[in-house]
């Protein structure tokens, strides 16, 4: 089963709870095991620590009564769900949480109980992202509701690699009903040659035989994935030439208005000039929408929707 075990963290937001028809979605697909998580901080009270103290007794009543009235929701309907209350700080609560129990998603929406900020997600999603290494669905756009009833156009860029295509195996994956608009690009970078002068005409040259070559290897991998996948799923494929990755990949997403965005760790596009991490934190804070990034933990080998509901 690709996700067998799957986290969704809530602190009792509704920027929060963005997020469960995105879990609820998957977990039904895959038969997956949905826990819901809260973390609650530690509170002092009359020399005792907090899950010592009558008032964290008390707030722990009301946020399992919160989580098992989520259970409920008809967006985790045909879920089976568990409910999750810890003590702490959260991101390490969280962190600690897929440790322990052999989690391979985790789904949160960019912004808690704090809102929205400048930034593309809060501390806490930043902190879980960075040290868990597991694979994460990021909500970035809280005005959206897909995912409650699957998704009906996912993007998926890739960079060429073996790596790359584990994004579009799991994009396969969540069209059973083989009727998404499933578009596969890849992204062509325009070779760097730092000149303090103009560049010769060898130079110039040798830069558009080397594009040219780079778009004959790009288009004939991306006709190798679409006849892979082609013949039961409705897939599309792009090639695009860019001097920038990350601005091209963004206008895509402007253009074609995907529910959701595929890619694998550590970026899943041609990242000729800058290191994969940095292109995808630059993805996730330049295209707000539904972001799912595959990373190591999943064996996307084989036939592994066999399991879905």
């Amino acid at each position: 089963m690709l996700f067998s075990r799957i986290l969704l963290p809530l602190d009792g937001s509704a920027h929060a709870e963005h997020a469960l028809p995105h879990a609820g979605h998957i977990a039904r697909l895959f038969g997956s095991r949905l826990s819901l998580l809260r973390v609650l901080g530690g509170v002092e009270a009359n020399g005792h620590t907090g899950s010592e103290s009558i008032d964290w007794r008390l707030r722990r009543a009301e946020a399992e009564r919160y989580l098992n009235a989520l259970k409920g929701d008809q967006r985790l309907r045909d879920v089976e769900t568990e409910v999750v209350v810890t003590e702490g700080r959260p991101a390490e609560r969280i962190a600690d949480h897929v440790r322990r129990n052999d989690i391979q998603l985790v789904i949160m929406s960019s912004w808690g109980a704090g809102g929205e900020s400048e930034f593309p997600h809060g501390g806490t999603v930043f902190k879980v992202l960075a040290s868990t290494g597991i694979s994460y669905l990021v909500v970035n756009e809280v005005e959206r509701t897909s995912g409650s009833e699957g998704y009906r156009r996912i993007l998926v860029p890739l960079d060429g690699s073996y790596q790359a295509e584990a994004a579009a195996h799991v994009a396969v994956a969540l069209d059973p009903g083989h009727d998404a608009d499933i578009l596969l690009c890849h992204v062509v970078s325009e070779p760097v040659m730092p000149r303090r002068r103009p560049l010769t005409d060898t130079e110039r040259s040798l830069k558009e035989r080397l594009i040219e070559c780079n778009r004959r290897v790009g288009g004939g991998y991306l006709e190798e994935l679409r006849d892979q996948f082609g013949g039961q799923h409705r897939i599309r494929i792009r090639l695009e030439v860019a001097r920038n990755p990350v601005a091209c990949i963004t206008e895509l997403c402007r253009q074609e208005v995907p529910d959701l965005m595929i890619l694998t760790a550590p970026g899943g596009i041609d990242l000729t000039g800058g290191s994969g991490e940095s292109i995808l934190q630059s993805l996730l804070s330049s295209t707000y929408l539904p972001t799912l990034v595959i990373r190591d933990n999943l064996n996307t080998s084989g036939d592994f929707t066999g399991n879905a509901k």
